[in-house]
């Protein structure tokens, strides 16, 4: 198998401030949490918010994603492992966060907004699809980053060796990444067109469609995901 372009050296570790430990993972998700916040500072007039509006639906969506995100994937995909080592459930800086809790999370912390704050439940449903494609793609970015999601065993160009991983791998975070990063534009022409509620089924769609896409290499195999989830360990999900 030929030598990639690229071996997975990355320190997940940002930087370490009097014994605080930032990483890159959290980092990303930061990054997509200022997203929703400005993208909801900028059509706040449109919407008829107040400030206050705007700051109680961006702590209501990170806390549902941030929440939500982590319950799934200790849930139904790392439940053997956190049953085992329950003081690690918060650990958040070890990866895992499951994209359909991010999903699940998102609309749960928009509907509470709508409960509190009597707004209109499919309008920001349609809003928030274009900052949650941001969130997403900078998230599987640090997915990236800390190596914990490879795919199948390939000698492309750009295969990558990640550390834990044998062989070069898919990066198929970064082919998620861009598919998310892609749709930005595509969502910002849906949500004018489209009535209200629809808008929110495109990135679902296209989700979908793009997985499938992402799914196939150049030679037509289909990709798996493999999580390394803590250090020195590989698990398929």
């Amino acid at each position: 198998m030929t030598s990639p372009y690229f071996v997975h050296r990355i320190n997940p570790l940002l930087a370490e401030i009097f014994g605080l430990k930032l990483w890159y993972y959290g980092l990303t998700y930061s990054l997509g949490f200022v997203g929703v916040y400005l993208w909801f500072k900028r059509v706040q007039k449109r919407l008829g918010w107040a400030d206050r509006e705007v700051y109680d639906l961006s702590i209501l969506v990170a806390l549902g994603i941030l929440v939500f995100a982590r319950t799934v994937e200790i849930v139904f995909y790392e439940w053997s492992y956190y049953l085992q080592h329950p003081s690690q459930a918060l650990s958040y800086w070890l990866g895992g966060m499951s994209s359909h809790g991010v999903l699940l999370g998102g609309i749960l912390g928009i509907w509470l907004f709508s409960r509190w704050r009597g707004g209109r439940f499919l309008e920001i449903l349609d809003e928030v699809v274009i900052p949650a494609a941001f969130l997403m793609g900078v998230g599987r970015i640090g997915n990236f980053i800390d190596g914990n999601i490879v795919g199948y065993a390939t000698d492309v160009w750009w295969a990558v060796k990640f550390p834990n991983a044998e062989e070069f791998r898919h990066p198929v975070t970064l082919y998620d990444a861009l598919k998310n990063f892609l749709m930005i534009p595509l969502l910002l022409v849906v949500r004018r067109t489209t009535s209200p509620g629809r808008g929110f089924s495109w990135p679902i769609s296209c989700s979908g469609t793009g997985s499938v896409a992402s799914s196939l290499t150049t030679s037509g195999s289909t990709l798996s995901r493999c999580s390394v989830s803590r250090p020195g360990s590989i698990s398929t999900s």
